[in-house]
This record gives C-alpha cells, structure tokens and sequence, in this order.
C-alpha cells in the first residue's frame, strides 16, 4: 500500500490503520517485531504541516549525479589498525571524489527544511524531489565498482536523501507529486538499499561497527520510504546485532579501539542507533526497552565523555581528538533521546547550548522533527502543537 497524500489541510497523507491493527501503536493485539506492509511510520513530527511563507524567488542547487567508481581512498590511509590518524592527501583526494555526493545531500535536507520549516513552498518541494529524481534516473550510487570506503558514502547518501524525500511526502498535500517521479525515486532506495544489505550482510563480527549501524539506520529510513518490510526487518536484525556489542561496563569494544578518536566514534555509533530506536518505538517495536541496559549504560558514557574526556582518556590510554566534536550536528541524537526516553544526566547542558539541533544524515532539523513526541497513540492522532494537524480517523 502506498502513502497517501492530504487533500486539504489537516489530512493525513496515509491510508489510516485499522482499528484491529492501529493497536499495535498503544496496547498491541498483533504480535510483536510483526512488520506491518504498508503501515510503516515515520514520527509525527515528519508530518507537520509546513510553514506558510511567500517562498519569494528560491534558488535552487542542482546538484549533477555522481556517476562512474565508487572505490574512494579512505581519508585514514596508511594509520595503523587504530584508523585514527588522518592522511591530510588522502583526506583531499576523498573530499574532491565524494564532493557531488556530500553537496546531494546537504541539498535535498536543506530543500527538505526550506519547504517544512522555512516556507519556502512548492518551489523548495521541487527542488527537492527533481535532485532526488535526477540522481535516480542516473543510477547514481549503483556501481559495481565500489570498495569499503563507498560503501560507507552509499549508505550515508541513502540515509539522508531517504529522510528528505520522507518529511516531503509526509508534509506535502495532495497532487504535490508526479507519481512516475515518486516510483522512480522509490525504484532507486530499493536497489541502494539492496546494495546496503548485500555489503553489510553477515560481516565478520571483527568488522562490524559504527559503519553497520547507520547502514541500518540508512535502510531502515528508505524502508518508511518505501514500505518494504524486508528492509525493516534486516534493520531491525542489525540493531540486535549493535546491541550484542555492547559490553558489560555499557561501552562498544570495536569503537574503544580507535583509541584517541575513541569517543568521537563511541558517539558517532549511538547516532544512527537512537534513531533507530525511536522510528521503532513509532511503530511499535519497544526497542528501548528490549535493551535498556545496553542502552541506557551506552547513552551515559558518551555522554559523560563528552562531559569530561578523561573519562574515555582514562579508559583507552590515550588523549581523545575532540575537534568538530561538540557540534549541533554531531550530538543531534541527544534531541529525540530526551523526548522518548527523558534526560540522560548531563545532556540537557548539550542540548540547551547547541539547540536548534541539525543533522544532515540524521533527518535535517532535528529539533523541529522531534520538538514533540514523535509517538501515534491507539487514535492515530498526536498531541501536537497548533503547527501540526492530523484529522480525526
């Protein structure tokens, strides 16, 4: 089943659950981890009705697909198995050969906030959705020709254009889109994702690591897009397998490793898992919970790290690399934790000092998405502020 759009203000744009199966949102009457097609939900804030501007005259960035090989330099070439001293000519050679992809998806988010955040109107909507349709009718991102280094741009690309294409089909109204467009663009998540799965199947489990969690976080965003359960599910599965990785002491032995850039990557690996973990909480999947302990423990060392560094420093024997570190973007997973599950202590300083938080890969303006909270109660209606309207069942 396919989403829906609204056909007036305040209208949802999906086809509306069941009685028997909305349950599954409050107290469940369908069985549990059961992925139900075409039922798959983003949280509520994706749905909120854009801000009314005039739009004026809005400059839209295309962006030419990245075509050809995919197999980039790593911007660690050279380091030792820690991977944590960057090679400044290969982080050069990285940045220029990846530049088409990091300009898509600054692009499609930014379009994506311009239209639900800004006002920017229908011309901030079609620039979005033209960038999107354009790097799919090219292909973009389906070479054969492609190493480790990207497949990690694959899946970062996914995550982030899967999510702008997501807040506007959510957000738009009805007749916004051409649906030839829209299968063209879902035809072409369905096979990065495919790609996604295929590489990151049945890793080593030496191997796996942050870069397995936001291809989780990357297939599961383009399956909302798409409503595919297979991907939910595969999604799903690698979460179980982060979550296995968690130690005793609530730390990620893989990212520890990394020795001074250890906290950096400790908090890199809980951003696609909080996000994870909040689109299941949506649809009913009480991640959270399932994994309290990992989670909760996870969620407080990162945060103490960020709070005193010695803490990681006195953990790994090493002085931590903090550049970049305490920046809206890198700690935006903190905003939908504390809406879902309250503060973890020493995170609401973080938040209130760098709010509004944005994240590229994560959704764009994540304290807009997350502002309220992002669940659907057993009527299908939010309690939202006055900004967003879902009409009655």
């Amino acid at each position: 089943m396919k989403i829906r759009q609204r056909s007036e203000p305040g209208q949802w744009r999906r086809t509306l659950l069941t009685a028997a199966v909305s349950t599954v949102f409050g107290v469940s009457t369908v069985t549990a981890g059961q992925c139900l097609d075409g039922e798959l939900r983003a949280p509520a804030g994706y749905y909120q009705i854009p801000v009314q501007g005039d739009g004026g005259d809005y400059d839209c960035e295309r962006v030419e697909p990245h075509e050809g090989s995919l197999s980039l330099t790593s911007k660690y070439q050279g380091s030792d198995d820690a991977r944590n001293e960057l090679n400044e000519e290969a982080q050069r050679a990285y940045k220029e050969a990846t530049e088409k992809v990091r300009n898509f998806e600054k692009v499609v988010i930014a379009a994506a906030d311009d239209y639900q955040v800004d006002g920017d109107g229908t011309a901030a909507l079609r620039c979005l959705m033209d960038n999107l349709d354009n790097w799919a009718s090219a292909d973009a991102l389906l070479t054969d020709d492609i190493n480790h280094v990207g497949q990690a741009v694959r899946k970062w690309a996914l995550a982030a254009s899967a999510n702008a294409y997501l807040r506007g089909m959510a957000a738009a109204p009805e007749g916004a889109f051409d649906p030839d467009q829209s299968d063209r663009i879902e035809r072409w998540f369905r096979q990065l994702s495919e790609g996604v799965r295929a590489y990151y199947t049945d890793r080593d489990p030496e191997k796996v690591n942050n870069h397995d969690y936001w291809a989780a976080w990357a297939v599961m965003s383009s399956a909302v897009a798409t409503q595919e359960c297979g991907d939910w599910n595969w999604s799903l599965a690698k979460f179980d397998e982060a979550m296995g990785q968690v130690d005793s002491a609530g730390y990620l032995p893989r990212e520890l490793s990394r020795e001074t850039r250890a906290l950096e990557y400790l908090n890199y690996a809980i951003q696609p898992l909080a996000l994870i973990a909040t689109f299941a909480e949506v649809n009913g999947y009480a991640l959270h919970e399932n994994y309290r302990n990992e989670l909760q423990a996870l969620a407080q060392n990162v945060v103490n790290g960020l709070e005193s560094s010695e803490v990681i420093e006195d953990l790994v024997g090493y002085e931590q690399i903090t550049d970049g570190l305490y920046k809206s973007w890198s700690l935006a997973w903190m905003e939908p934790w504390q809406v879902m599950w309250g503060d973890v202590e020493g995170m609401s300083g973080f938040l209130d000092e760098l709010r509004p938080m944005k994240s590229t890969r994560l959704g764009g303006d994540i304290s807009y998405l997350y502002r309220i909270a992002p669940l659907w109660p057993v009527d299908a209606r939010p309690n939202p502020p006055g900004d967003i309207q879902l009409r009655d069942r």
